[in-house]
Parts: C-alpha cells; structure tokens; sequence
C-alpha cells in the first residue's frame, strides 16, 4: 500500500494540509485533479503485479481502490492524525467498525437513529450481541460508540471521560465527530481509539456528495478496513471522492465561519427567550414577548459550560444547534417561515438548514428544530428568525380573535 501521510505537512495548519496533503500522490501536472472513472486499470506487460501510476502506487480494479480515493484519504489521514479510509456513507462506516471489532457487548450514547439501525442489522448477522447505554457500567463491554456533538442539539459530551472509563473495561472507544471536524476537534487528543464522520456533512460541506470517513489511530486497522470495504463494495465513487477533495479544501475557512455564525445565533437566540421571562429585576415588553415567548429551550454547546469545553473544542463548537417551542405547530409555523433557512433535512452545508427531527426520528421532540448554520452572514440570519418569530406571534394573536 502506498504511503498516504506526507509528513512534510504533519506539523502544518488545516488549511495548508488541505490542499497540499496529496500532493506527493499526484502524477499529473494538473493544478485541480480530475476525476477518474475507470473502473479498471492496465496491469504493467512485464510484471502485472508492478506498479502502474507512477512510481509508487498501484491500482487494478475500482472497488479496490482509485487515484481518486487515495489522494483523499492522504489529505484526510493528515488533516485528521490517525489513517483514514473513506467509504460510500457514513452508515456504511458504521458497518465496516463493527465488522471489525466483532463487539458482542456494546455501549452507546445518544446518536443519530441511523446508527442504531446499522447496530440492530450487525446483531442480527452476528448473533448474542448485547447493547447497553453509554452512562451504564462498561463491565463486559467490548465497544463503546460516542457521539460528540450530538445530533440534533449540538452539545458535547467528555471524550476523555469516556475514553478512560472504556479503556479501564478493556473497552475500544469509537467517536462520532460529524458535528465538529477538524479544525473544532480531534477526538485522538482526548482518547479516542476510532473517529468517524458522514463526509456527506460538514467535509464535504456542499450538500452535494453521499460518503463516510473512518479514522484509525493505526494503520493496521486501515487496512482491515479496506479489506472490508471491497470485499463488501462499500466504496465511495470516482466523483465523490473528487468532489470530497475539493471540499476538503476550504474546510477549515468554512467551518471557522459557520462555528462562529451559530455560536452567535445561538446567543441572540437565548437572549430572545430569557428577556421574554418575567422575573423581580425584569419585566418583558411586548417586543420580547413577540420574539421569545415561545421558545422552550436552545441547546447547544456554547451553553453548556462544561470544564472539558476549552480543550476539548479550543477553536469553538459545531454549527448545529436545537431550538424547542411550546408546540409541534409553533415549530412547524417556524420552520416554514424562515427565508433563508432551507426546510430540509441534513446538516453541514454551506446552505443554512431547518429540519423538523420528528418527521425522521419519532424519539425526537414534535416541538424541536434542528438548525444547522451555513455561510449567510450573521445579521442576515438574525433578521431571518426575528421575522419568523415576529410571523408566528402575529399568527397566534389574529387567531385569538
């Protein structure tokens, strides 16, 4: 296998990483890659098992492997500090680490529905698996799934704190860190053995690519998982993983700004609901009755106040936050009425998004919306919500009469 990390760039910033990290891969004098579509590739007429693409790599069928697929998992093994390898969603990522491990005794936090989904098919090929809360005791536990930020509220939870307590039960620790790639966190700095993410969210970050990325803290696990990955066809396509690349190149001006955007939202947002309270030292005008006086409750990690915070996303916290109201119609009402928000699930793009969870997930609150915070500016976004906030109370008020 041809060496992904350059270590000329291990030392350097995402930014540089980003769009340098593959360069000693590429043999064409092209400044963008193109795409490669063949799905099979000359053997060398002397000896079919030498190198065919250029001096150090070798290719012989797509599902294998791709210049395309391995230029990405370069720039993401540097970007990330582990060895990556990238496959056709991030459910399908899911599968390929439970292959792996063969876990018949797994802990698992609050997740994307979609992942228990995949843990509920792995139990039923494999047969006596056992699954069990993440705040549970680990005794017996032979994989620990976290997810940090969590969907849909944004908030974190203490990587290293579950990192010792998997690891004192012999436990692997896997991280989900979709809400917040790099540069918001690296999960290996808190004690992650495994970092995940939908490469469809936030790296890839366009709304535009369907792939998952596995992060390994060593290469042998890598390789397993390649193996895996084609004797399954779990692979992402030539364009996907080119349209990944060029994603990955503005990743960190990308999520810089949407972290800061949310995180600013998230406060105005907040402030709306504590000034529509009446309490000894204040008395909501009118004014902050229309913008705050049905919103329950915004979660996010800006408003936790966690210890481990600061270290733990030294460069601010992801842009997807929740936004609860008295009702399933208010947040419905809501939803519909932003402007600049996309009434559409997913998460991560540079197009702000609303998504009313309950539709896709019935544990989910009927009263909640998930936000994710695109590359709009601020002020715009904070006229979008203070419309639709003024909309809905305007709404309920001509009903009452």
């Amino acid at each position: 296998m041809v060496e992904l990390k350059n270590p000329l760039y291990q030392t350097m910033s995402l930014s540089t990483q980003t769009l340098h990290a593959d360069h000693h891969l590429r043999e064409t004098p092209e400044v963008s890659p193109s795409i490669g579509v063949t799905t099979t590739f000359l053997y060398k007429k002397d000896d079919v098992t030498a190198n065919n693409y250029g001096a150090s790599q070798r290719y012989v069928y797509s599902r294998e492997s791709r210049p395309n697929t391995t230029q990405v998992e370069s720039t993401l093994s540097t970007a990330m500090e582990g060895h990556a390898v990238v496959f056709g969603s991030g459910l399908t990522t899911a599968l390929a680490v439970l292959l792996h491990f063969k876990p018949k005794k797994v802990a698992i936090g609050e997740s994307y529905f979609g992942i228990r989904r995949v843990l509920a098919q792995y139990a039923a090929i494999a047969g006596d698996v056992k699954v069990v809360s993440a705040e549970c005791s680990y005794e017996g536990v032979d994989l620990v799934w976290l997810e940090s930020p969590i969907n849909p509220t944004g908030e974190i939870k203490d990587i290293a704190c579950y990192a010792l307590r998997a690891h004192a039960a012999g436990a692997k620790l896997v991280v989900d860190a979709t809400l917040a790639p790099p540069p918001l966190s690296y999960p290996f700095r808190q004690g992650a053995d495994v970092v995940v993410h939908s490469a469809s969210k936030y790296l890839g970050g366009h709304e535009d690519l369907l792939a998952g990325v596995v992060v390994s803290r060593g290469a042998a696990m890598a390789e397993d998982l390649r193996s895996i990955r084609c004797a399954l066809g779990l692979g992402a396509g030539s364009l996907e993983t080119w349209l990944l690349q060029r994603s990955l190149t503005t990743l960190s001006v990308r999520v810089t700004q949407q972290a800061q955007t949310a995180a600013r939202l998230v406060a105005l947002l907040e402030s709306f609901r504590r000034c529509a309270v009446s309490t000894a030292c204040h008395q909501p005008s009118a004014a902050d009755l229309a913008l705050g006086k049905r919103l329950a409750s915004v979660r996010h990690a800006s408003l936790q106040l966690l210890p481990c915070a600061e270290a733990q996303h030294p460069h601010g916290f992801g842009a997807v936050f929740s936004v609860s109201f008295a009702s399933k119609t208010q947040a419905l009402f809501v939803a519909k009425q932003l402007r600049l928000h996309a009434f559409a699930t997913s998460l991560g793009g540079v197009h702000s998004l609303v998504d009313w969870r309950h539709g896709w997930d019935a544990t989910s609150e009927p009263s909640l919306l998930r936000v994710s915070i695109g590359l709009e500016s601020f002020d715009d976004l904070a006229a979008d919500w203070r419309q639709a906030l003024t909309a809905l109370d305007a709404h309920e008020c001509a009903a009452k009469l």
